[in-house]
């Protein structure tokens, strides 16, 4: 403040110790910013399927109000599921289009279980080791079109079996079992356009095997054992492909579900 200014003026100095008062007590009375609002919680499978047979048999399951909200979908992200809550799957659970599982794990009764489901277009089980056999059940699947196990037991063998699925055209595959001998058991599934491997060891021959499907058009491959020399002539004879190499992609990844 000027010193010389306070002292002519004696009214200056009460103006500003009430402006400053009068601060500080607004100060303490503004209120707290509001909390973000808590979401929802996630519906459990229960709830996501009574809503979705509600719904078809109202004849609104098929203009696409079924499942969690949206198109034909059932979600769990957030809740651990296991073998005993997919008994409720019925085999005229047709309005089900997507299931998503992220959390929990299923095994091969699970699996099962999910078979059922008789018009599924899009399968995601995360952290779920589902064997030979689970495959061997998926693969009686003929609506599948998009497939992501992340985290398998399976082996080449199981891998094989998906060859069944006609309309099979998004594979993700992860698991300690799976060795250079997938990549034949990938290239026999002559339909597929997306390929992602995470730690599957295939090496330069393997590469070449599945670079020979007909409609691929999308490959991403995590800790192979593919050499640079295999990749160059990869990108020599098939720039038509879309190639992520050792991206660590999340296994959820949208861009490739």
């Amino acid at each position: 403040m000027n010193l010389k200014l306070a002292a002519t003026r004696p009214w200056f100095v009460f103006l500003a110790a009430l402006l400053l008062a009068t601060g500080l007590v607004c100060g303490c009375d503004r209120p707290e910013p509001a909390s973000p609002p808590v979401p929802p919680p996630e519906p459990d499978l229960a709830q996501q399927l009574a809503l979705g047979r509600s719904l078809q048999s109202s004849g609104d399951a098929a203009s696409g109000k079924a499942g969690s909200g949206k198109v034909g979908i059932v979600e769990l992200r957030e809740t651990a599921v296991d073998d005993a809550m997919l008994q409720q799957f019925r085999e005229d659970d047709d309005w089900v289009k997507t299931l998503i599982l992220d959390a929990g794990q299923v095994h091969d009764e699970g699996a099962a279980a999910i078979a059922r489901l008789p018009n599924l277009r899009h399968l995601r089980l995360r952290h779920s080791p589902l064997t030979d056999q689970a495959l061997q059940e998926l693969a009686g699947q003929s609506t599948l079109q998009i497939l992501n196990l992340p985290q398998s037991d399976a082996t080449a063998a199981g891998v094989g079996a998906l060859a069944r699925l006609p309309a099979l055209r998004s594979l993700r595959l992860g698991g300690e079992r799976l060795g250079p001998e997938t990549a034949e058991a990938v290239a026999s599934i002559a339909t597929l356009r997306s390929v992602h491997l995470i730690g599957v060891p295939i090496n330069d021959a393997g590469l070449k095997k599945i670079a020979a499907l007909p409609k691929l058009r999308s490959l991403y491959v995590d800790d192979s054992r593919v050499t640079s020399d295999g990749w160059d002539w990869f990108f020599e004879h098939h720039r038509q492909v879309h190639v992520h190499v050792n991206q660590k992609h999340l296994d959820r990844d949208q861009e490739h579900p």
